[in-house]
């Protein structure tokens, strides 16, 4: 099954999308060895907790305990001191000079990390640059170190599901997750990106969903007013479309290279 065959089965009102990329040696730059992108629905979506880590390797924080909480638990609070630090336009800027990614918070909250909207292959190539400078910058490769060992509960199952499909160790899979449904949204958005590293290959896989809120909408609105974790909502809404986009992809790109 292809990453397009998984999308064909999004149910109404849904959005996703996937993107993948293969690329030799950390050390040379130049064009993925191989790339494939698949999408159903928006072009774009808001991008909830996936850019932390790019957001603390650029951020100028690197070092301390609010960087590695960002990344490895998903601190908002912690997120949000290193944003405003930077201020958020010259992260933004760090981050497109850093990774070739121009991104842009949204007009209505331009102070609001969640609200910049990506797409899933503009992803893939960040992470790409992030997966690249960790060979030779040690920021960014204590962020990746850190995305090793995100929490189990907020990491959705794709390590295994990515090391399982490409044959790798699941303790070497890098992934970050996103979730948030905003009340001013029909949707629950649940992103995740995750980078490995297979026969002398790095393999960066990235997929984000918009699907629709279940029946207790109120009840998890309610919960992330008292910020209590909402986590558990978001994968037995999508942790099962998550696994089966990546691993698929992770496919899509090894039919590619064995032509």
């Amino acid at each position: 099954m292809t990453a397009a065959d998984v999308l064909a089965g999004l149910p109404d009102g849904a959005s996703a999308q996937v993107a993948g990329e293969a690329f030799g040696s950390p050390q040379y730059g130049g064009a993925p060895l191989r790339a494939v992108a698949a999408r159903r629905g928006a072009i774009r979506l808001r991008c909830a907790s996936v850019l932390k880590p790019l957001i603390v390797w650029t951020g100028g924080s690197g070092r301390n305990d609010d960087a590695e909480r960002a990344v490895r638990h998903s601190d908002n609070a912690a997120t949000n001191r290193i944003w405003h630090a930077g201020p958020p336009a010259r992260i933004l800027d760090r981050i497109a000079a850093a990774t070739a990614v121009r991104w842009r918070t949204a007009s209505a909250d331009p102070g609001w990390f969640g609200g910049v909207e990506v797409s899933a292959t503009e992803l893939v190539t960040a992470y790409g640059a992030l997966a690249r400078a960790a060979a030779g910058d040690p920021a960014a490769a204590r962020v990746m170190g850190w995305m090793r060992a995100v929490e189990p509960e907020q990491a959705f199952g794709i390590p295994g599901a990515v090391a399982d499909t490409l044959g790798v160790p699941a303790s070497g899979v890098a992934v970050k997750a996103g979730w948030i449904g905003h009340p001013d949204e029909t949707v629950l958005r649940t992103h995740v990106v995750a980078i490995a590293e297979r026969d002398g290959e790095t393999v960066v896989v990235a997929a984000l969903t918009a699907l629709p809120y279940p029946a207790d909408r109120d009840r998890y609105q309610q919960a992330l007013r008292a910020g209590r974790p909402v986590v558990d909502v978001h994968e037995g809404i999508a942790g099962p479309l998550l696994r089966d986009l990546l691993a698929a992809t992770c496919r899509d790109l090894a039919r590619l290279g064995a032509r």
